[in-house]
């Protein structure tokens, strides 16, 4: 069993992603717009936000909590850029927070980094024993595979077309080291389950 999370998910919480605006065209100064979040379809939530310049937006948005009266949110978030090895600029927010450089701001009061949100990784929040198999569902998802660990080995994977031998190479023998772990866990798991069932059996 998992243990108990000591902090919430990234996936909690409603997320404002710099690449995003960017991607969208969001990211001329003097531009306003509605940023909204779905749900199947429903708009569940939503933010205004302005473009002051290059280097600062305006967000403007309500919260409310249960019993309180809802708050009204106006502050702005500064904007700083980086030069990209293969040409042009990568954008990032700037936590109102802790002014930590980030490419994500997660919802609270205020949106702020992962570290003020005191916020995990979902990845994080498994344990130390279902973190192997996790990672080895991911690994293989990446390689074009949608069968798990348990329906057959990593070299038995086919390699993604367009997908240099080498990379290729080097990506199975990380999925195969990984999947030795997650079975070793699971193996491990079963003879303390064993163990333990025999023991109540014969206290019984």
């Amino acid at each position: 069993m998992a243990r108990q999370r000591e902090k919430d998910s990234t996936d909690d919480y409603r997320t404002l992603i710099i690449s995003a605006l960017k991607r969208e065209g969001c990211l001329q100064p003097g531009k306003r717009l509605e940023w909204a979040w779905w749900r199947r379809g429903e708009k569940v939530a939503s933010i205004g936000v302005a473009i002051e310049s290059r280097h600062s937006m305006r967000l403007r948005y309500q919260s409310s909590s249960q019993g309180r009266d809802p708050v009204q949110h106006d502050y702005s978030v500064a904007i700083s850029w980086t030069p990209c090895h293969m040409g042009g600029e990568r954008p990032w927010l700037h936590c109102p927070s802790c002014n930590r450089r980030v490419g994500k701001l997660y919802s609270g009061s205020v949106f702020s980094c992962r570290h003020c949100m005191r916020l995990n990784y979902p990845s994080q929040q498994a344990s130390r024993r279902d973190r192997p198999l996790s990672q080895a569902w991911t690994l293989r998802r990446r390689l074009g595979c949608n069968d798990g660990p348990f329906e057959y080995p990593a070299e038995y994977i086919r390699r993604p077309k367009g997908m240099h031998r080498t990379t290729f190479a080097k990506r199975i023998e990380k999925l195969a080291r990984i999947e030795l772990q997650a079975v070793a866990n699971v193996e491990t798991f079963i003879a303390a389950l064993k163990r333990t069932t025999g023991r109540t059996l014969r206290v019984r």
